[in-house]
């Protein structure tokens, strides 16, 4: 399976939630982030960091794989877009006019994938209703899926786990940390 990730705007999670479905399903990644962390979290063996110049790599049908693009123009995109079994758009509800930026992506990856995920990351509480509001003025109707605001994403970065290893950890993070956890799985189940 490939996934892409993007965003054209940045600050919207999406090497976060990258590397949260790379370490809970085993995907490899592949970033054109400079700033990105994954290769320090996943290990040089499963990320690759792309060069400006650098071609997207040639995988094997059989690998699972996330392109996880940073949020800026990069005409990789288009490619990996056209090879990827599912775009996933991470957006963080601020206002109606900051998600115009997530508007316009959206309108350019439809150009090129009709698979298309949206992604509320780091959500507070009214902030679903309210990105489905804005998203319905434009006619999307593609699937918007919640990810709540949780440590348990830099708890699993900063000890290189993933989240199902964090909640086996004690049960106090099982407590605290199972509902981020089912909101990945569920994401996770909507893509394969």
């Amino acid at each position: 399976m490939k996934i892409v990730v993007w965003n054209l705007k940045g600050g919207q999670g999406k090497t976060v939630l990258s590397i949260a479905i790379a370490m809970l399903e085993g995907f490899y990644v592949v970033t054109n982030d400079v700033h990105s962390p994954i290769d320090e979290v996943l290990g040089e063996d499963r990320a690759l960091r792309m060069g400006m110049r650098d071609e997207l790599p040639d995988v094997p049908i059989e690998l699972d794989l996330i392109y996880d693009f940073g949020g800026y123009p990069d005409a990789r995109i288009i490619q990996a877009a056209k090879q990827a079994d599912c775009v996933v758009v991470p957006i963080i509800y601020e206002s109606p006019l900051e998600m115009q930026v997530t508007i316009n992506a959206l309108s350019e990856i439809e150009k090129y994938s009709d698979r298309i995920i949206i992604v509320l990351n780091k959500a507070k509480p009214g902030d679903f209703e309210r990105a489905q509001t804005v998203l319905a003025e434009f006619d999307y109707e593609y699937p918007i899926f919640e990810v709540k605001q949780s440590t348990a994403f830099s708890r699993a970065i900063e000890h290189k786990k993933s989240l199902q290893q964090i909640v086996d950890e004690s049960p106090l993070f099982s407590f605290h940390y199972s509902k981020p956890l089912e909101q990945v799985r569920n994401l996770i189940k909507a893509i394969s």
